[in-house]
């Protein structure tokens, strides 16, 4: 204990002491209770601590009152803490429409994917109300990225700060209820927080709160990995690296993984496309030796992980004509859209175009 809290508690409890030496030991004074409750509802740690250790020089007697104590400090803290979130204190709270933005895109997406997956027998109507869907998601995704990307340091350092004296309210009532030091040290720090933040409504909205903003960072981070990954692809052209960053953020919107550019994939089909162009024909299934089929074409082109789907496309003047095109055809929309592809490769030679997806 830091020597000027020593000199305070010295201070704040002589003649308690005194007393107890002299006399038979009584629960403490109603002044040094006030004192103690005090100082467990500081802001400052170290004043708190002075607080939690005083129980220990007026002994036993002293628990019933330093027990209601503690349970006062708690409820003053979980108030500080309702406080900071609700945004009656300065700052606001960046995490409140976070949470409702996105627990509507969560609904959404649970909405729309299946929709998405559906074989609409090409009905151009129905596809067309499909866009119109994947359009008010990605309104949505826009927004719970935007609030995603808030910087949230002021608040998290609040919460923190009111989450130790949490911390701190919830070990010492635990050793009041017989915890041994053993079972203390066995409970790590994230399960005391946890527990300590479940025992308030607000405190647990924090929680999801912060599971929330964890996992749109999360994805937000996957989609940018993604894309940077890509754009550094020297052996990429601009074609492959923007149909790649088309085809990830559509997905990223509906909440699936983005696909990374593969260099040998993406060389089967630039093959499979400069093939169909020099030789007259449009299929997957080829009639050169060795590449009758996308497997075929992406191992003898030493793609080591396992092919997916293919695309094909032929006449589109832009990477963006022949994406539409496969969402508009249904079981070219349920291959790019597949939950299981982590890479992609893409290629195109005299408007023939080729998409194949695959896993590493």
């Amino acid at each position: 204990m830091p020597f000027r809290n020593l000199l305070i508690l010295v201070f704040i409890f002589p003649r308690l002491l005194v007393a107890e030496e002299s006399q038979a030991p009584s629960p403490p004074s109603k002044q040094v209770i006030m004192k103690a409750l005090q100082w467990m509802q500081s802001s400052t740690p170290e004043r708190r601590q002075a607080a939690y250790r005083s129980v220990h020089l007026l002994g036993k007697e002293a628990v019933p009152s330093f027990r209601k104590a503690l349970q006062k400090a708690r409820q003053y803290h979980e108030r500080r803490l309702a406080d900071v979130l609700s945004s009656r204190n300065q700052g606001g709270n960046p995490y409140e429409e976070l949470v409702t933005i996105v627990d509507e895109l969560r609904g959404e997406r649970s909405r729309v994917y299946p929709l998405m997956m559906k074989d609409w027998q090409k009905n151009r109507q129905e596809i067309d109300s499909l866009r119109a869907e994947w359009e008010k998601l990605d309104r949505l995704y826009q927004r719970a990225t935007k609030l995603s990307n808030t910087d949230t340091t002021a608040i998290d350092k609040q919460i923190d700060g009111i989450t130790d004296a949490l911390v701190e309210i919830h070990d010492q009532l635990a050793r009041f209820e017989g915890q041994t030091k053993e079972e203390a040290r066995a409970i790590s720090k994230l399960e005391r927080r946890k527990s300590a933040l479940e025992e308030s409504f607000d405190g647990s909205s924090y929680m999801k709160a912060a599971e929330v903003l964890g996992t749109m960072r999360s994805e937000i981070a996957s989609l940018t990995s993604a894309n940077e990954h890509n754009q550094a692809s020297s052996w990429a052209s601009a074609p492959q690296k923007n149909f790649a960053r088309l085809i990830s953020y559509e997905r990223a919107v509906l909440g699936l993984r983005p696909l990374k550019l593969e260099e040998k994939l993406s060389s089967s089909a630039t093959g499979h496309s400069g093939d169909m162009a020099r030789m007259g024909f449009f299929s997957h299934t080829s009639p050169v030796p060795g590449k009758k089929s996308f497997s075929d074409r992406a191992r003898k082109a030493g793609f080591s992980g396992g092919p997916s789907g293919e695309c094909i496309a032929a006449g589109q003047g832009s990477f963006s004509s022949a994406y539409e095109s496969w969402f508009y055809s249904d079981g070219h929309r349920h291959i790019m859209l597949a939950k299981g592809p982590s890479v992609l490769g893409f290629g195109v030679i005299a408007k023939h175009w080729t998409l194949v997806t695959g896993r590493m």
